[in-house]
């Protein structure tokens, strides 16, 4: 008898290539809860960075690109001036600079306090003012130029060529005024987050630009060529255009800015690195528990109930990646505590020598260590939300699932990050459009003087750096009121795009958690952690009360009475 013949109707994707799973993060970001949460994290990290910068000494202040400078040090091998020296050339040179032009300014007439003011970056609101009303100056006698000329003009060639020279002239002067405030800016100190977040921020958009284009390597196999900027005519150079791929862009964003901000500026660091811990673990936690509930039940909770879970979490959140990094810093000091025996007369190197395999066996374990932190903490925060476990659950469930699938784990999270790049550029570039068009009709009917100062008040955007700045000092009182509300506006629409990133990064982190826990101990997508009662989830379920033979349907459940029950006596 020949077989039945049998028809396949459908096919779940999903459960034949696992990895699809990983696309549903776009999905799951772009949820307004995790926006809202996204943007307020963003928000306090950016204002506890902004504080520490208000309260912070000027002289301690960053020269300009001075951690691209940094950067062109460390990835460098040639042989030259250390970065401490070339930096503190670079601070003399530039406060040299400052304080001669507050003194042609007569801002300041005392050369030594010029020179002190110069180190604290003070009265640069007067070199400004200085520019924009040398600028001023310049346009308003082009225009009484041009008036007088135009009065003698004959012919309309004459009066085109009078009109062409003078816009060229105004053209020219406005060219200086900007380089002025470049160089302003340039030999200005600069503060501290300030610097650091603006360097992180572009080697992020380096990173998702070369993720799209599979640039991966470029930097780190010809590193060689990446020479740092000589002490001779270093202002000339430009230490941003160095080329590099994911690989040495990720290495900039986790380990040169901070490690610049831990050589310099110590006490910083640390001061900010508790905020950020805190408010990271606060609302990516609250971000990652949405998105477990989200992926395992197809449900979502609401902000009230993500943060009362990761407030209730929060040591766990905080610890989870800091207890490797202690872990490490101890074993190193018991390592640094043995070589102390160097100092022993006779007996000191030959103790050393005897005792060195339990240096090289401490070494192996802060390679482990350090090599699971590294494939394992973008786990850590989705363990905790999946499971409701604590930290040391987070880094026991993040160093097995990456060494018992290491190659897995990569292709999970180079996917994510290149179908990442992909999603942030499809929302960077319909935010663009957006702004565009507002920037384009609300100056459609402009003309005259607003048309004039339209460009002060909001540059035009590109499409390459949406970010821009207000030079307030060119502006009226009232236009600057205008030019702070419209910022404020455009840079809240700028926060939603960066909340989406934070969000994806919790999102498509959750979904590989989900994905490797699924490979390693065979637990299906929607096994979630509840610790809320059903009612949290969904809509309440009615309740059927019987009173006196009467049924009575309530809106919500309530939990029942302990003790014995009673039947209704029959009517």
């Amino acid at each position: 008898m020949a077989d039945d013949a049998q028809t396949i109707r459908n096919i779940n994707w999903r459960e034949l290539f696992p990895f699809t799973n990983l696309f549903r993060a776009f999905r799951i970001a772009i949820h307004p809860s995790k926006l809202v949460l996204g943007l307020a994290l963003l928000f306090l990290v950016y204002a506890g960075g902004r504080t520490l910068d208000w309260i912070w000494p000027a002289r301690s202040y960053a020269v300009a690109d001075e951690i691209d400078r940094y950067e062109a040090f460390r990835w460098s091998h040639a042989a030259g001036p250390s970065f401490e020296d070339y930096r503190q050339a670079v601070r003399e040179d530039n406060a040299a600079n400052y304080a001669s032009r507050l003194t042609a300014g007569k801002i300041v007439t005392d050369p030594a306090a010029a020179h002190e003011a110069a180190l604290r970056g003070e009265y640069k609101g007067s070199l400004r003012g200085n520019i924009v009303k040398a600028r001023n100056e310049a346009f308003a006698k082009i225009q009484t130029t041009r008036a007088e000329a135009l009065k003698t003009a004959k012919t309309d060639d004459e009066r085109r060529q009078i009109n062409a020279g003078a816009d060229a002239a105004a053209a020219r002067a406005g060219q200086e005024s900007d380089e002025e405030f470049r160089i302003v800016n340039a030999i200005s100190p600069r503060p501290i987050f300030d610097t650091f977040f603006e360097y992180e921020a572009r080697q992020f958009h380096n990173i998702v630009d070369n993720a799209v284009t599979w640039n991966w390597l470029n930097g780190v196999l010809n590193a060689s060529a990446f020479e740092p900027p000589a002490i001779v005519g270093r202002h000339s150079n430009d230490v941003r255009n160095n080329p590099g791929g994911v690989l040495r862009g990720i290495a900039n964003l986790t380990a040169v800015g901070p490690a610049w901000l831990i050589r310099y500026h110590l006490l910083y660091f640390i001061l900010f690195v508790i905020w950020f811990l805190i408010i990271w673990a606060i609302f990516g936690g609250a971000i990652s528990r949405i998105a477990a509930v989200h992926v395992a039940r197809d449900e979502k909770i609401s902000v009230r109930q993500a943060l009362r879970f990761s407030t209730s979490k929060l040591l766990s959140f905080v610890f989870a990646p800091v207890i490797p990094l202690i872990i490490i810093l101890a074993a190193g000091a018991l390592i640094a505590l043995g070589g102390l025996l160097m100092y022993i007369p006779v007996l000191g190197p030959i103790v050393l020598g005897s005792l060195f395999v339990l240096a090289l066996l401490a070494a192996f374990v802060m390679t482990l260590v350090a090599a699971g932190t590294v494939g394992g903490i973008n786990l850590m925060y989705p363990t905790i939300a999946v499971e409701g476990s604590d930290s040391f659950d987070a880094i026991s469930r993040g160093f097995s699932y990456v060494f018992a699938r290491p190659w897995r784990m990569i292709f999970y999270t180079a996917l994510s990050l290149v179908y990442g790049a992909l999603c942030f550029l499809f929302v960077r570039y319909f935010v663009y459009v957006m702004l565009s068009f507002t920037h384009f009709f609300v100056q459609w009917w402009l003309g005259g003087q607003p048309a004039r100062y339209w460009p002060e008040i909001w540059p035009p955007i590109s499409d390459q750096d949406l970010s821009y700045h207000i030079n307030f000092q060119a502006l009226a009182w009232s236009e600057r009121i205008s030019a702070f509300l419209i910022s404020f506006w455009v840079y809240l629409v700028l926060g939603l795009l960066a909340a989406f990133v934070i969000s994806f990064y919790f999102s498509a982190n959750t979904l590989i958690y989900y994905l490797m826990r699924r490979e390693v101990d065979a637990t299906e997508l929607d096994d979630v952690y509840v610790e809320e009662t059903e009612e949290d989830f969904g809509e309440p379920v009615p309740a059927v009360t019987v009173t006196g033979g009467v049924a009575t349907v309530s809106g919500t459940t309530s939990a029942p009475e302990s003790g014995p029950t009673s039947t209704p006596s029959p009517s």
